[in-house]
């Protein structure tokens, strides 16, 4: 169980780092593309399917690293499940919350630029922090 464990944070450290990554180049590349599409998703009164499917499927990734986590028991695998069950949590909270969030968006559409650049800067910082998570964990395994 220790060898999946390990092989399933490796797998998952590098793909969702990759893709954080590569997202938040991504928005710091078409920061005026993202921004229509937001003006664009925030005047329907319904959230977007893909970002319902996008939060689906991270929870659902998240709950074998929540178990997983636990053998070997290791908190820097704990605290990254609650980290991704607080993100789900905040998500959905969002989206829970679409009418009033997309009213908002609509309001500050002058400094959504700043925040999308700013998105994009944290997820490549987190997307280069999994990248050392997946390090440590990889020295962790190779010594024990």
């Amino acid at each position: 169980m220790e060898y999946f464990s390990a092989k399933w944070f490796t797998a998952y450290y590098i793909a969702l780092g990759t893709m954080l990554i590569s997202y938040g180049v991504y928005l710091l590349f078409k920061t005026q593309s993202v921004k229509e599409y937001l003006l664009t998703v925030s005047s329907e009164d319904h959230t977007p399917a893909i970002w319902r499917k996008v939060l689906k499927y991270f929870f659902l990734f998240t709950i074998p690293c929540l178990v997983l986590s636990f053998f070997p028991f290791s908190w820097v695998e704990l605290f990254f499940s609650i980290w991704s069950l607080l993100i789900v949590y905040l998500l959905g909270q969002l989206l829970v919350m679409w009418p009033q969030a997309s009213q908002t968006i609509l309001k500050l559409a002058d400094e959504i630029d700043k925040k999308i650049r700013f998105v994009a800067a944290n997820l490549i910082s987190i997307g280069i922090i999994l990248f050392l998570l997946c390090y440590l964990l990889i020295e962790r395994m190779s010594s024990a």
